[in-house]
């Protein structure tokens, strides 16, 4: 997959800047939040992932992906255990771990239809226990560390949009579900992208990382939602899967740009 090396880029380079030491930004508990939040979105994206080598869209694509995205909501949990957490947050935190190693067993096993209906209940799992944490770490934040929350959930409804995308058409399920949760993932997007666009106060590096974003992000939404007949959503899927790997990369740059705009 033509862009993984891309995106790789733009979330390490996300990773350097959740690592840098306290006083080089604005809030510890931000940054700690937002290793939560993209841990919320590894979820979906690496059941994306799983899905497209079981459904032999891109298996080599698919499996990058997959180790990748395996790979770092392991570092991520790992750089949240020795963070400075608060009771309740460490809780939160030993809950995801839980919920992460029965998932993880289900996605490094070799891909098949049961684990893959399976996935569809266990990533939403993971995705509510992540959420739940990151949660918890921003109750203890101030309120300029909310200037995250929309661009964070966009980062989220990307993989889940990729992800429900394959659901519809897998014939594991009827595809009311899946549809509806897509129509949902793409309508919220959109509003959120609309709202963020209105702020008229933030930098001109924020704003361009915004403009970026907005330009393939109109593509992944028609493509992802454009009406097709069973098994044509399958024939364009190769086309969607490399879509969400852009606006997942665009929506971490947009990240990347606010907590950079936190250091003095």
């Amino acid at each position: 997959m033509r862009l993984t090396k891309s995106l790789a880029a733009a979330l390490t380079a996300s990773l350097v800047l959740l690592a840098a030491s306290p006083a080089a930004l604005a809030s510890p508990h931000e940054t700690t939040a937002d290793l939560a939040e993209q841990s919320r979105m590894l979820a979906p994206r690496a059941t994306k992932a799983y899905l497209m080598v079981q459904q032999g869209i891109d298996p080599e694509g698919g499996r990058r992906l997959l180790a990748d995205s395996v790979s770092r909501l392991d570092q991520n949990l790992a750089a949240l255990r020795s963070a400075r957490l608060d009771d309740t947050s460490r809780s939160k935190l030993g809950a995801v771990e839980a919920r992460w190693a029965s998932v993880r067993t289900r996605l490094t096993a070799e891909p098949d239809a049961s684990g893959a209906k399976a996935l569809y209940d266990d990533t939403e799992a993971l995705q509510t226990a992540t959420q739940h944490l990151a949660m918890a770490i921003n109750s203890q934040g101030s309120e300029d560390a909310r200037r995250l929350t929309l661009p964070a959930r966009m980062r989220l409804l990307s993989q889940r949009i990729g992800m429900f995308y394959l659901y519809r058409d897998s014939g594991l399920m009827t595809p009311n579900a899946p549809t509806m949760e897509l129509s949902y993932a793409r309508s919220e997007f959109s509003a959120n992208l609309a709202r963020i666009r209105r702020n008229d106060a933030l930098p001109a590096e924020t704003r361009r990382a915004v403009e970026a974003l907005n330009q393939v992000w109109a593509g992944y939404d028609g493509a992802a939602g454009k009406p097709a007949a069973s098994g044509e959503l399958k024939k364009h899927a190769p086309v969607v899967m490399d879509m969400s790997e852009q606006v997942l990369g665009a929506t971490e740059k947009l990240v990347v740009s606010l907590l950079g705009t936190a250091r003095p």
